[in-house]
């Protein structure tokens, strides 16, 4: 999956006032993966690091990192999919 926009990732962290280590804790991944996408180092990552990254945030799927294959978007829209219909049962 490939990041959006660095920017928009350091905007949401400077707002949530939580540093790149707490995004990291609370996402489940190193320190370093989330410095290297916070730095331009890096400007992808696999699908399950975008999700948990987008977690943190309370983002939908997809909106800081975009698919960089049919087998990502694939995965994507059914990751997404699932999202809604578990919202949707749960609202019943």
């Amino acid at each position: 999956m490939r990041l959006r926009s660095r920017e928009a990732l350091v905007d949401l962290i400077e707002d949530a006032e939580i540093s790149e280590r707490e995004v990291a804790r609370r996402a489940g991944l190193g320190h370093s993966t989330v410095n290297h996408l916070l730095t331009g180092r890096r400007r992808s990552c696999s699908i399950s690091t975008a999700l948990a990254i987008e977690r943190v945030f309370l983002l939908r799927p997809g909106t800081l990192f975009g698919p960089e294959s049919t087998a990502e978007e694939t995965l994507l829209g059914q990751y997404s999919r699932s999202l809604r219909m578990a919202r949707a049962s749960r609202n019943r």
